[in-house]
């Protein structure tokens, strides 16, 4: 497959293209902490995540369109030792219906699974149908049945979860 994306660590200076191309939609607040949604936030938001970069096992990547250089999202995973995470993404609205949440999740699965994680967890609110989606579409399968150090990094209770094991 040709990747029309690629992941990269965050760089401060993609705090305003963060800012009008996922944070703006407001259906993302919460997604974001608890501060209003503004161009400063934006600012803050990413040089926060540019400052750890660095760090090992940490994995919080911009989404990048390949064709204009365009930070349409953000995907990360919270590594949970021995060999687990737990991932989140975002695309920014507009660009949603387009296989780029799809591409990016395969992108971090592949990497997590090069860093040698082998068990990676994901959830999404029930009523996210295209989230489902995404995570079937990369062989993420359902299940009931998750660790509690994976599950007390959500903030809510009612999540339908996924999981993709390779061994």
């Amino acid at each position: 497959m040709n990747n029309r994306l690629f992941l990269r660590p965050f760089l401060p200076e993609d705090g305003p293209l963060f800012y009008e191309n996922v944070m703006r939609d407001s259906s993302k607040d919460a997604l974001f902490g608890p501060d209003p949604v503004t161009p400063e936030a934006a600012r803050d938001y990413v040089a926060a995540r540019a400052a750890y970069s660095s760090r090992p096992r940490f994995y919080d990547y911009a989404v990048v369109r390949e064709e204009d250089n365009a930070v349409i999202g953000e995907i990360n995973a919270a590594f949970i030792p021995p060999e687990t995470a737990d991932i989140g993404y975002v695309i920014g609205a507009r660009f949603r219906k387009n296989g780029y949440g799809r591409e990016a999740l395969s992108l971090m699965l592949e990497k997590l699974h090069d860093e040698g994680i082998r068990t990676v967890y994901g959830a999404c609110d029930p009523q996210n149908a295209a989230s489902e989606a995404v995570m079937h579409s990369c062989g993420m399968k359902p299940v009931k049945d998750v660790p509690d150090n994976v599950k007390r990094r959500e903030e809510s209770d009612h999540l339908m979860w996924f999981v993709k094991q390779d061994r």
